[in-house]
């Protein structure tokens, strides 16, 4: 990464890069070195993203899932949004607000350290979810097309059913909360400074940017938390046994904060932030700005603790009193629609100020000094145009007589709200715009120089048009085939009406293919713009520091150095030995107490907390899979203790015989 920086410094003296404004200092460069990894990890979820997206339209699999129940369910919503949303929006917007936050607080990043964790953790924890997510759906959807029914499969499965959701929910909920902790600190420093020396901190509209950034990491520190919770044993059976009032916790809740309250807000402070760099032109009216962010404030978080108090009221109640979800619902009487609605009237108040304002900053021509590449601003009026329609469509199907006339229509309404819906907030709006800024950022990141190439633009402007697709065929086909069920004919009736079997296939695998190949294209070339050798670099450097760091972990106390080859041995032996007993005992008995106390943690973790997850679950499951993956630790660890033990006490013994 030196040379990196290098590069950088030479770029900006020979004017072979435009940065922001002349404002690129020495302390913001030493926290820009690590971001272009955050770029590539979210382009890579896309490719799964795109992959999953026309795999799951294919004939013969979207039946196969479509009658798989809750498992299908798994598969085709919740792990295809999770790797697409979480996975490449969380992941980028991480990496875009660690390069803001250091420039709007005119200081730098409280902790290089914390962001290390944060993007390893997240990494992990993302794809260890999805994978989870995808692996579970499908098992269970077999199971069910195998006979059983959904509840059966889910209870076979036991622990395993919640077990690596809940691990790999708790490692990703590690990566978002030391992110967090890096925004809070950073920003709460920034705020004492200004205190102190009002003239040197941050002025006033850069402080605004670092409380959305704030409120987003808020957003997404409640969504994490929740999200932790509700996969734990008894938060999954109490969601659902409560029906339609668990959903209002889960998805509607925990959606709404982690997509509303984390992503978006922050989101809001990057185009705020991005739009002047490519126009070369300030935002239209900072005080709409302010606006924006406390009616989003109020909207966003007044809406997520409606839902979930509402959720929890309900919910108990038809528990305890053995009521349907719709007398529980009705017994709230108008305190239901009224509280969601004023808040999501609050919240719809601060987007729709902040389209404004976007839209009439984006209305002003591109100004004669912006970059070369700040034409890319369109695409970011193409999400904004998209978050408008979206935000629209999401009014008026809340209305009672819309709802229920897509709600007598399933499964085809459901084209029209979701996954219509879906496609425009949080594919047009948040992926378009977040691959935008990275386009428009990464070369500046590497001191590369600032043209846009070809490749970037292709691959904005299919995503674009997949997008577009996408949107008017789940619309089109969703909104006909309703009509057609309204009129009296059966769903399956409806769908050869309007399209035909294989010409709604043929349209709703098009318009995924286009989008999907628009992910590609970004894949490709964000690639190419950080570079094959800086990526062979990057993962030798890191396999370097891993192996040097193991090593040196291995080496022998001097201590416990044996006096001979025999002795050595017969140590290495009883080690490997004591590692069959439990897990570190060994490396603690031939000297090498860190690797030990690395290997008893994780076996205390294993037997405690996994199982009694399992415990909780009341079902344990397939428990021969369980013993095996713990032999299997014991095994390596014991082969890993007595091969570095011989081989450094050889070493160590022919050095002080030379």
């Amino acid at each position: 990464m030196a040379t990196i920086t290098a590069d950088v410094a030479v770029a900006e003296r020979t004017g072979n890069v435009t940065t922001d404004g002349g404002e690129r200092d020495a302390v913001a460069r030493d926290d820009d070195k690590g971001i272009p990894r955050f770029f590539y990890a979210a382009a890579a979820a896309l490719i799964l993203s795109a992959i999953q997206g026309v795999v799951q339209r294919l004939p013969g699999i979207s039946d196969w899932l479509l009658n798989a129940d809750y498992g299908g369910h798994m598969v085709t919503n919740l792990a295809h949004t999770h790797i697409t949303i979480v996975g490449a929006g969380t992941i980028s917007l991480t990496g875009l607000i660690y390069y803001v936050l250091p420039r709007v607080t005119k200081r730098p990043l409280f902790s290089s350290t914390l962001t290390n964790i944060s993007f390893w953790c997240t990494i992990l924890g993302v794809f260890g979810f999805y994978c989870s997510m995808l692996g579970i759906g499908i098992y269970e959807g077999a199971m069910v097309h195998a006979g059983w029914a959904y509840d059966a499969a889910r209870d076979y499965l036991g622990a395993w059913h919640k077990l690596p959701m809940a691990l790999t929910a708790a490692v990703m909920g590690i990566g978002y909360w030391t992110f967090v902790t890096n925004v809070y600190v950073t920003v709460g420093r920034a705020s004492g400074e200004r205190k102190i020396w009002p003239d040197k901190g941050p002025s006033n509209a850069e402080m605004l940017l670092a409380k959305f950034f704030v409120v987003g990491a808020t957003g997404l520190l409640f969504g994490t938390i929740q999200g932790v919770y509700q996969v734990m044993p008894w938060s999954l059976d109490w969601l659902h046994a409560t029906g339609t009032a668990g959903q209002m916790i889960d998805p509607m809740a925990h959606a709404h904060m982690n997509l509303v309250g984390g992503v978006s807000v922050a989101l809001m402070g990057l185009l705020y932030y991005f739009v002047p760099k490519m126009l070369n032109r300030p935002i239209y009216s900072m005080k709409l700005g302010v606006f924006s962010f406390w009616c989003i404030v109020i909207g966003v978080f007044g809406f997520y603790f409606t839902a979930i108090g509402l959720g929890w009221a309900e919910g108990q109640m038809i528990l305890d009193k053995g009521v349907t979800d719709e007398a529980a619902k009705a017994s709230m009487g108008i305190w239901h629609p009224l509280l969601l609605s004023t808040a999501a009237s609050i919240m719809g108040l601060g987007f729709w100020s902040f389209i404004t304002n976007m839209l009439m900053t984006l209305k002003q021509k591109v100004a004669p000094g912006a970059p070369p590449d700040g034409t890319i601003v369109w695409f970011i009026g193409f999400s904004t145009i998209a978050i408008l329609t979206g935000t629209i469509q999401g009014v008026l199907q809340t209305l009672p007589f819309i709802d229920e006339w897509l709600e007598e229509a399933a499964p085809s309404g459901y084209f029209v709200t979701p996954l219509a819906h879906a496609q425009l907030n949080m594919v047009g709006f948040v992926i378009v715009s977040l691959s935008t800024m990275m386009v428009f950022l990464l070369p500046r990141l590497l001191g590369k120089p600032a043209t846009f190439p070809k490749s970037g633009r292709r691959a904005l402007a299919v995503m674009a048009a997949g997008v577009a697709c996408t949107y008017l065929v789940y619309f089109g086909l969703g909104l006909l085939e309703s009509i057609q069920i309204h009129n009296g004919l059966t769903p399956d009736q409806a769908q050869l009406a309007v399209a035909g079997k294989w010409g709604r296939y043929a349209l709703i695998i098009a318009a995924q293919g286009i989008l999907g190949l628009g992910y590609i294209l970004l894949f490709r070339h964000i690639s190419s713009v950080i570079g094959r050798e800086l990526i062979r670099a990057y993962w030798a450097r890191l396999r370097g520091r891993i192996g040097e760091a193991l090593s040196n972990s291995a080496r022998i106390h001097p201590r416990a150095l044996p006096t001979s080859l025999g002795q050595a041995r017969f140590r290495a032996i009883v080690s490997a030995l004591f590692e069959f007993v439990f897990l570190g005992l060994g490396w603690f008995f031939s000297g090498r107490p860190f690797i030990g106390t690395l290997m008893f943690t994780l076996g205390a973790f294993y037997l405690t907390i996994v199982y009694g997850i399992f415990a909780l679950a009341g079902n344990l499951g397939p428990f021969l899979g369980v013993l095996i993956f713990y032999l299997a630790m014991l095994l390596f660890s014991a082969l890993w203790s007595y091969t570095t033990y011989m081989h450094d006490a050889t070493e160590q013994l022919a050095e002080k015989e030379a």
